[in-house]
Parts: structure tokens; C-alpha cells; sequence
């Protein structure tokens, strides 16, 4: 890889190297007449066993070689907590360092991201891009067995895409336990959820790849190792991206350039075609602003040219966040606490670089898909709350009219049965108190094992943003999600929440492997009743780290930033391709969305690519015509010269006779 700007110019200039940058930075160099560059502020770290050790995912988080240490400004609705947000900093941006779980978002998701006024934003679209993007690897019939996960539809899965998934194939009765609860309680998962319908408890694909022991399978393993020596991509690493630069001769802004600071020297380079924004949910607003393109006042009061005036960056930031649930170990159970044993941890870390095996190599994770019918069972309690929910949703909240067609879509949703919870797992045990220094959140205050349950929202309501501050890159920008100010994102939280508790820790066979059948906690938390469970969410609410919708894909004229095709309005040759372009958060988690979002979304270069080879084809075909009239021309010259030199030896055969014959 280029280690410093060595390209005048090149003709897409993708600024972040994060899982959309990498996934289109592959694809458009298929083009062999397309030249990409690709900025990165962080390093390569794709050979790093920090990264690729799926057991490690935690001890990345706070560390500043890895992790760009976001924090939130104190939030209001939690008690004036800050709440910190890993993200990635190096190639593979957040999926070098997120929980490594391969779920999706559901049909009904993507196809309400078309009822807000995206053309062509349907389920139908997108799938066959799910498809493309993952290599699904087989399992025994013992890990199916296991782990109980004979739901698994091969067909539906990719078989030869570049981001690996699969199941562990090792694992302890925690995750075997998982899925048997949710059994138990009448909602095991009813189908594959690659399906996008699927609803219930089950454990989750993992995005690990078995080829070489067990490695985190991510967007720079995935799309850029193999395609780095293409002699049409370059990939600047050291590379923070100071500002996008327009040309405003003509009216319109058009990009044309990027300033970059390359390992402490400053460059530009050019950009002949486009320029493609991936900074993520909160990198991209925070370039844009920095860029002049923002609110004006906000501009203007930092010394920034205003180039457009665009208020609608930087707002709706959603966020998925949820309630920690921190429980006991049986004793013999196994579980990430024990590494905080220091020969533990060399012994697990020796066998890891051995032979790729061991409680590193493990990344087993229990998720679920809940409907609000299947978190509260009881008919009249379910009604009762519904009802509430319903009215809550559009009272006691300022919104706009994009947000009320977000809300709606919302609350039809929820009538109509879908998810509005997702629960996660992780053997180990954490300490939200210390949400705002993710060096200690993983960290129980007494040692022990335990089995943390997440009951997470997954349509949250309440809508944040995040700005810029300084006239300075290296700043981050100040992030508010308004964590919970909508008061109904409290009331669905505290229902995951008291589920978790009352239903599922309880439900055997989860209860035989924590102490006390499932009522015993981690000391950091307590029993929550009706009376102290919105108290506690407060208290300890965490965020799944999901943040999106900073530079909404909607139409102008209700607050979006993008287009449908991801063109920023008001900008030629300026694109925004990351998470950052999600109008509505959707269930999940957002990774597996990046690496099929992006080829979907920028389907045009696809098409383009298939044009060119189509032409290619074409010349081919007409070369080979053009040597075949060539070649039949060539024979018919050989005929009459054939003809020639045979009407030439009779003409002297005939002379011959008549000399003879004189």
C-alpha cells in the first residue's frame, strides 16, 4: 500500500476506509479504467491478533491505536451520564473492533426506507446483495445439534461472498441453554432470520472465518486484502481527511478536490469523477460542516465559508440503546471474566497463535427478535400498554412532518407484530456504571463469572445530533443523541427490560446454568419492580453503538441531506455512502447492512461496470468480424490467384500445342 500521496489525482477519492468505504472501493476498482484512492486516518491492522481474535473484541474498545474514543455530551434524560462510543479507527473502520454479529434488518425496514420517499428502496432490491456479500460456512450436525440452530436455511444464505460468517464450533451450556429458554417460553425463532421475517430467540452467525483456525472475518480481510495490489487502487493510510474542496465557478458547487494531512504533511488530491464521503455517522457531518456545508449559522459563527446552506446535516442521530442485565455463573462455566487472570490470559493467548483455538477463538453470541406481544404475554397488560405506547408516540415531542412519517411508520409496525426488541448476550460481565470509559465497562468490580443479558429498543423514537465545534478536524464534534427524551423510548425499555428478568433468566434451561435459577445479579445491579425500572434504565442505560441517520436519505424537502443514489442535494460529484444515510434505524445491527447498502445504493457503477463490458464484448465480437472478413478477403485473393496461375499454365500449354503442331 501507498505509505504517502503518490497520485495527482484519481477518478473516485473515498474519504474513510471503513466497511462502505473498503466494500465500494472494491468495487469500483473492477473497473480496470477506474482509478480509486482511499483515505484513512488509522492503519492497517489486518494481520494484528488484537483485531483478528474474535475473544479480544472488548480490550480494543478506549484504546486509541484502535479506537477513535467518541463520548456524548451529557444526557439529560439518563441522569446527565456521558456515554462513550467506540468507533474504529483504522482500515475496516467499526468491523475491526464491533461484536462481530451477522443479523439483518427485516422486509419491512427496508421497504418503509421507500415509504419515505426513496425510489427503488425495497427488500426485493437489496436481497440479492445480502447474497452477494456473505460466504456462509457449514457446520457439523453435532454444532447444529448444540446450539440448536437446525433453522438454518442454506439456500437463503451466500455461498462465496467475501465476508465470512458461520457458528463457533466451540462453545459452553450457556450458549447451548439460549436458545431452549426462549423454546420454553412459546417464541423460539420460527424460521431462518436471514429470512427478514423471522421473529424469537436463537444464536447468531457470526462473521468468523475458519479457513486458518478463527479469525474476525471484516470489511479489510473481506473486500481489500484481496484486491490491495490492484494497480487502480490506491490506499493512503495516516490520512486525516481536513476538508472537501468545491468549485463554485458555475453555481452549483461542485467537488473536485480533498485536503488530507498524511502522516503530519499536508496534500491535496484531486478527484475527476466523484468524491465519496464514509466517516460514519459521525465523521461525515462533522467533514461536511468543516467543508461548508452545513447551517450557515453554526457555520459562520466558526470562521467557515458557507458553500451550502443546509440545516439538515448533522440531525436525526438515532441510536440503538439498552438495558444491561448483569447475572451469576454456575461454578465450572467457563467465561471472558476468567482472562482477567493474567496466566489465564497468556495460556488462552499461546493457544490462540498456535493454532487459532480456545476461548479467544470463541464468539459465540445468543440473540432475539421480539414482537411487544411476545415481551408482554398477557393479553390485558399487553393492550393496555399498546394503547399508551400508540398515543405516546405522537404527543409530548416536537417533531417535524419527516418525523412524524417516521413515527407512523413506526407505530404500524408495531400493530402489524414486528420486532421492537432485540436481545443479546455475552459471557462475560459489565459495569455500565462506567459507560462513559469503555476501558472499564467490561470490567466487573468483583471478581467472578457472569452472563450479561442486553434487552435492547430497536425502533428508538427519540432523534439527536451531532455537530461541529472548532474549525479543526481533529476535534470531534459534540454528540447528542438525546438519549430517551422521548418518553416512550423509557416506557418500551423498562417492558424489554422487566421481560429479561421475570420471563427469561427464569426459563429453564437458561436458569440451571445462573446461580439462584436465574434471580441472582452481578453486584452492579438490582431487582427491578413496576415501581424502580425506569430509575434503573436511567442508570444504567448503555448504547449498542449503533449510530445513524446524520445525513438522512430523504427527500429535500423533509430535511434529507441525500438522494436515493446517495448524492448529497445542492453538491455535484459529492456522495455520503456510509451509515450516516440511514433515515430510519433498523432492527439489528448495521454492518451487515454497510457491505450490501452501498453496492445497492450505487448501483449506477454497477451498471456502469456492466456497460463497459458489455462494449468491451462488443469490440471483441467486432475484431473478431473484422479478422474473419479479413481472413475470408485473404482466401478469396489465394482463389484468384489460384484461378490466375492455372488459366496462366493453360494459356502456355495451348501455346506449346500450337508450336509443335506448326
Amino acid at each position: 500500500m501507498s505509505s504517502a500521496l503518490s497520485l495527482p489525482s484519481a477518478d473516485y477519492v473515498i474519504c474513510g476506509g471503513g466497511t462502505a468505504g473498503l466494500t465500494l472501493a472494491a468495487r469500483l476498482s473492477e473497473i480496470p479504467s477506474v482509478s480509486v484512492a482511499v483515505l484513512e486516518a488509522g492503519l492497517d491492522r489486518s494481520d494484528d491478533p488484537n483485531v483478528l481474535a474474535p475473544g479480544l473484541l472488548t480490550a480494543l474498545y478506549g484504546d486509541p491505536d484502535y479506537d477513535w474514543i467518541y463520548k456524548t455530551v451529557p444526557q439529560g434524560h439518563v441522569n446527565d451520564r456521558v456515554i462513550g462510543q467506540p468507533r474504529g479507527k483504522q482500515l475496516g473502520g467499526s468491523s475491526a473492533i464491533n461484536y462481530l454479529a451477522y443479523t439483518h434488518a427485516s422486509q419491512t425496514n427496508i421497504d418503509n426506507f421507500g415509504l419515505l420517499g426513496n425510489d427503488n428502496w425495497t427488500w426485493a432490491q437489496l436481497d440479492p446483495y445480502y447474497r452477494k456479500s456473505e460466504h456462509y460456512t457449514q457446520v457439523s450436525e453435532e454444532v447444529i445439534s448444540d446450539l440448536n440452530v437446525s433453522w438454518i436455511d442454506p439456500a437463503i444464505h451466500g455461498q462465496s461472498g467475501p465476508v465470512f460468517n458461520s457458528f463457533p464450533d466451540e462453545y459452553s451450556p450457556l450458549d447451548e441453554a439460549w436458545p431452549r429458554a426462549y423454546e420454553t417460553l412459546g417464541i423460539g425463532v420460527d424460521s431462518d432470520p436471514r429470512d427478514g421475517i423471522a421473529l424469537g430467540g436463537y444464536n447468531i452467525l457470526t462473521n468468523i472465518n475458519k479457513t486458518n483456525g478463527v479469525t474476525r472475518s471484516y470489511a479489510a480481510t473481506a473486500y481489500l486484502n484481496p484486491v490491495k495490489d490492484r494497480s487502480n487502487l490506491a490506499v493512503y493510510t495516516g490520512a486525516m481527511v481536513q476538508k472537501i474542496n468545491f468549485d463554485t465557478s458555475s453555481g452549483t458547487p461542485c467537488a473536485t478536490s480533498v485536503s488530507v494531512n498524511v502522516n503530519g504533511t499536508d496534500y491535496v488530491i484531486e478527484a475527476s469523477t466523484e468524491v465519496l464521503l464514509s466517516g460514519g455517522a459521525f465523521g461525515s457531518p462533522q467533514m461536511l460542516e468543516l467543508s461548508g456545508v452545513g447551517n450557515s449559522t453554526l457555520l459562520e459563527s466558526l470562521g467557515i465559508e458557507t458553500v451550502l446552506d443546509q440545516p439538515a446535516v448533522g440531525e436525526n442521530l438515532q441510536d440503538h440503546v439498552y438495558m444491561p442485565l448483569g447475572y451469576q455463573v454456575v461454578d465450572g462455566i467457563t467465561t471472558l471474566d476468567d482472562l482477567v487472570n493474567e496466566t489465564f490470559f497468556n495460556e488462552a493467548y499461546d493457544q490462540y497463535l498456535e493454532n487459532g483455538t480456545g476461548i479467544l477463538a470463541q464468539v459465540a453470541l445468543g440473540g432475539a427478535l421480539l414482537s411487544l406481544n411476545q415481551i408482554i404475554p398477557d393479553a390485558e397488560e399487553f393492550n393496555t400498554f399498546k394503547n399508551q405506547y400508540m398515543n405516546q408516540v405522537l404527543t409530548n415531542y416536537p417533531y417535524d412532518n419527516s418525523l412524524s412519517r417516521q413515527y407512523n411508520l413506526i407505530r404500524n409496525d408495531v400493530e402489524q407484530g414486528q420486532e421492537v426488541a432485540q436481545h443479546m448476550n455475552t459471557a462475560s460481565g459489565m459495569n455500565p456504571v462506567f459507560a462513559n470509559d469503555t476501558t472499564k465497562l467490561f470490567s466487573p468490580p468483583t471478581p467472578g463469572n457472569y452472563f450479561t443479558i442486553l434487552g435492547v429498543l430497536e425502533h428508538p423514537l427519540s432523534r439527536g445530533n451531532v455537530h461541529i465545534h472548532k474549525n479543526d478536524p481533529s476535534v470531534h464534534p459534540l454528540i447528542d443523541p438525546h438519549y430517551l427524551e422521548h418518553p416512550a423510548d423509557l416506557a418500551m425499555l423498562s417492558k424489554i427490560a422487566l421481560h429479561i428478568q421475570n420471563k427469561l433468566a427464569q426459563a429453564y434451561p437458561l436458569s440451571s446454568v445462573l446461580k439462584d435459577n436465574g434471580t441472582l445479579y452481578q453486584d452492579v445491579y438490582t431487582t427491578l419492580t413496576e415501581e424502580n425500572v425506569e430509575s434503573e434504565v436511567k442508570r444504567l442505560l448503555q448504547s449498542e453503538y449503533h449510530p445513524s441517520g446524520t445525513c438522512a436519505m430523504l427527500p429535500r424537502d423533509a430535511s434529507g441531506v441525500v438522494d436515493p443514489r446517495f448524492n448529497v442535494y445542492g453538491i455535484d460529484r459529492l456522495r455520503v455512502i456510509d451509515a450516516s444515510i440511514v433515515p430510519l434505524q433498523p432492527r439489528a445491527n448495521l454492518q451487515t447492512f454497510d457491505s450490501i447498502r452501498v453496492p445497492a445504493g450505487a448501483q449506477e457503477k454497477e451498471e456502469e461496470k456492466e456497460e463497459e463490458e458489455e462494449k468491451e464484448e462488443e469490440e471483441e465480437e467486432e475484431e473478431e468480424e473484422e479478422e474473419k472478413e479479413e481472413e475470408e478477403e485473404k482466401e478469396e485473393e489465394e482463389e484468384k490467384e489460384e484461378e490466375k496461375e492455372e488459366e496462366e499454365e493453360k494459356e502456355k500449354e495451348e501455346e506449346e500445342e500450337e508450336g509443335e503442331a506448326a
